[in-house]
């Protein structure tokens, strides 16, 4: 599903990913761990083709995403869904505008368009928030928008990078329950975070980071 082959990437002089190798299975649950700079939004920002490695490959879906064009990358994408820590909504869009959003580009067609992000933000609880601008929402369901955007369009990969940094305990935990829901459907799921606790909540495979540095790969203890 996502293979990573001996990976440097370098910003403003500094060496942001050192030899990083990986592969993802398809169906994975993996969490990306470090500290701030560890790599972490780097390595996601890599595999979502927002920028390419100074060596080594990444092979996404068995496709290398250094013999890619840029004209094929927006196709690429439609087979991941991203999810970021500063919601990055639309703020004069309605809810079901923005995530509708994702659909559009790709030209599902109306009828269908409607009744897919209605389903998502059903099965998310903002049914009831469909025409709420992101202003009026709390930071949970402005974090749950982002997500209903990210997996409207079924996606094969689903990135998320500190997705619940914004939010406390409670809101992180119902986050993280919506993301095991979808990979409960088959969804690949490549959560980048540093909080601890919330890895914890899950038996899952942890990829941890240091200095852009594969540090350890194993199973959480929840």
């Amino acid at each position: 599903m996502i293979e990573v082959f001996h990976v440097f990437k370098m910003y403003q002089g500094r060496s942001a990913l050192h030899d990083v190798s990986l592969r993802v299975e398809k169906g994975e649950f993996v969490f990306l761990t470090g500290p701030s700079g560890a790599g972490k939004t780097t390595l996601l920002r890599l595999i979502f083709c927002a920028d390419v490695p100074d060596e080594g490959q990444i092979l996404v879906n068995n496709r290398n995403l250094a013999h890619i064009t840029e004209s094929q990358v927006p196709y690429l994408r439609r087979t991941m869904g991203f999810v970021f820590q500063d919601f990055r909504l639309l703020p004069k869009k309605t809810v079901f505008d923005n995530v509708a959003l994702a659909l559009k580009v790709v030209g599902v067609p109306e009828g269908l368009l409607r009744a897919k992000v209605s389903d998502v933000l059903r099965e998310l609880g903002l049914d009831h928030r469909q025409g709420a601008l992101p202003a009026t929402l709390s930071a949970g369901e402005q974090q749950r928008v982002c997500l209903a955007r990210a997996i409207v369009n079924d996606p094969q990969i689903l990135l998320a990078d500190e997705p619940t940094g914004n939010l406390d305990a409670r809101l992180a935990g119902e986050i993280l329950e919506l993301m095991k829901t979808v990979n409960a459907r088959g969804t690949t799921v490549v959560v980048a975070t540093h909080n601890q606790d919330l890895v914890h909540r899950l038996r899952r495979r942890v990829v941890a980071l240091d200095e852009g540095r594969v540090v350890g790969d194993g199973v959480s203890d929840a």
